[in-house]
């Protein structure tokens, strides 16, 4: 039987196996308080804790990468650790594992990419997406006992390994993955109402395209839609919850869309406690409630929110206890250390101005083709192009105490940005979010996408081009593309579009696949 457990989270049980995968439980959120679980399910955690004590199966416990949505330590503590084998991917960077093994369980397993783990009667392999800005992971599994198949790519995006999937699994019984969108553009920047709007439905519409484009090639028996999206509680942040157009789309909208563009494809939407069971070589749904969309009400939010106002207002006291200041001067430090560490070789005209609201005369300032910092007065400073970022010290002082690191900040949502011009740059958005010691392996792979000389032919409006293999932005192999409007070649990780009429330069990112017309003339 497969049972939800909320976001990204699903359990999977036989008669001597228990498996968890990515448990988000805790009543604390995550990325500093900011993203919370919906439907709520807290009260689920105490009783998958009570199945954990009592249980006399082999307990497994998959996390498949470090975001603390999926990676809930807190909860992971309460459990008998003692009884649990946690399975996590054998990552360059072993953070997951190194905080898994401090916590002392039964074991720890990690292996490599698509290598096969065998627990009596279940055949389990990690799927790995393990570049410096990117570690991620998701499962296959395989009941040879009851012959069924659960692939679960939660947010990782193995899009351009749906070949090497399909060889490996012959058939896909239930299948799910992220459809919601999980970053921080649009929402934190300034942009128009109509400009936010655009951008937040071309998103949408974008994912929602790259599902589709994989359920029409793995045709799943079952899809679950699922890993979010998250409400957000804070008081600072709740408003996200109640636009009209943003991001995160409710999974009833994805439903809907594949029902119009997939009706013969079965869609469950589930909430925390609905179990899927194969039962005669069919799946039995039961629900823990009789109306499963009702749970989904945006009105409950509200409710939600009420309830962890304590929560919120604990923390508000805790920021006051930083001296602006003294936080801009440890950030400024923080920022050396990592421009020192960022010895990238690429032309980058662009100034990043760093704010604290609480000292609006002056900002941090990082040139990155000088490589030099400095912190001046705004009103002296002049700059063409600009990746701007302001915050509240008591938000960025957190993360210089230890308390998230920067991939949780920039999740948290918790800060304001502006670029101009409004270019997605690769190297500004790893800079931001990568740890400093981190930053060297970074600049590494980026440099070395940037030099990759392998090509491949493709075709697009009847001329041929020739491309550069493998994405500049995070090394997808683009063999395995799409192509819009007979021009627009699309990346199957992260749908970048690329012109392949204007060189192969990316639409509106300063990235390009270099894109040349074999035929010389466009015929």
């Amino acid at each position: 039987m497969l049972k939800f457990l909320g976001h990204a989270g699903f359990m999977y049980e036989t008669d001597k196996q228990l498996l968890l995968m990515d448990p988000w439980m805790s009543k604390s959120g995550a990325f500093d308080s900011s993203w919370y679980q919906f439907p709520s399910n807290h009260e689920f955690g105490d009783e998958i804790r009570n199945i954990i004590e009592k249980s006399n199966k082999d307990i497994y416990i998959y996390i498949s990468h470090e975001h603390k949505d999926h990676f809930d330590v807190p909860y992971l503590t309460t459990l008998k650790l003692e009884k649990i084998n946690f399975i996590t991917p054998k990552f360059r960077r072993d953070h997951v594992a190194s905080v898994l093994n401090k916590l002392n369980p039964k074991s720890v397993i990690t292996p490599v990419d698509s290598e096969l783990i065998n627990i009596d009667n279940l055949e389990i392999r990690l799927f790995l997406d393990d570049q410096e800005i990117v570690r991620d992971s998701a499962l296959g599994l395989v009941d040879k006992e009851r012959d069924f198949t659960f692939l679960n790519l939660n947010d990782c995006k193995v899009y351009d390994r749906v070949d090497e999937l399909k060889t490996i699994y012959k058939k896909f019984d239930i299948f799910t993955c992220q459809f919601s969108g999980a970053v921080f553009h649009p929402v934190c920047y300034e942009y128009s109402e109509k400009k936010y709007t655009e951008i937040s439905e071309s998103k949408v519409y974008g994912k929602f395209g790259s599902v589709k484009n994989l359920l029409e090639k793995f045709e799943p028996n079952f899809y679950i839609p699922a890993a979010g999206p998250p409400v957000f509680l804070d008081p600072n942040l709740v408003s996200i919850n109640f636009e009209e157009v943003n991001i995160f789309s409710s999974p009833y909208k994805f439903k809907n869309y594949l029902n119009e563009k997939m009706p013969e494809l079965k869609v469950e939407v589930p909430v925390p406690g609905s179990s899927f069971e194969l039962k005669s070589g069919d799946i039995e749904i039961v629900h823990p409630v009789s109306n499963v969309e009702a749970q989904y009400d945006k009105e409950k939010i509200k409710n939600y929110a009420q309830q962890y106002e304590y929560i919120f207002e604990e923390r508000e006291k805790q920021k006051l206890d930083y001296e602006p200041l003294d936080v801009q001067k440890k950030l400024f430090d923080e920022l050396e250390l990592k421009l020192s560490n960022f010895d990238i070789e690429q032309q980058m005209n662009v100034i990043l101005e760093f704010s604290l609201d609480e000292l609006p005369e002056t900002s941090i300032y990082v040139d990155f083709d000088k490589k030099e910092i400095d912190l001046s007065d705004k009103i002296n400073r002049d700059s063409e192009a600009t990746y701007e970022i302001s915050c509240s010290s008591g938000d960025i002082g957190r993360l210089l105490d230890g308390y998230l690191n920067w991939e949780d900040f920039m999740l948290s949502f918790r800060h304001k940005l502006k670029r101009t011009p409004d270019i997605y740059q690769v190297a500004i958005n790893g800079f931001l979010t990568m740890e400093k010691e981190d930053v060297p392996d970074f600049v590494n792979n980026l440099m070395r996408l940037q030099n990759q000389r392998e090509r491949i032919t493709i075709e697009a409006g009847g001329v041929m081009y020739s491309i550069d293999k493998f994405c500049p932005h995070q090394g997808s192999d683009l063999t395995t593309h799409q192509i819009e409007d007979e021009r627009f070649l699309i990346c199957p990780k992260h749908r970048w579009s690329f012109d392949l009429e204007n060189e192969g330069k990316a639409v509106g990112i300063d990235a390009t696949i270099n894109a040349v017309d074999l035929d010389g003339d466009g015929s």
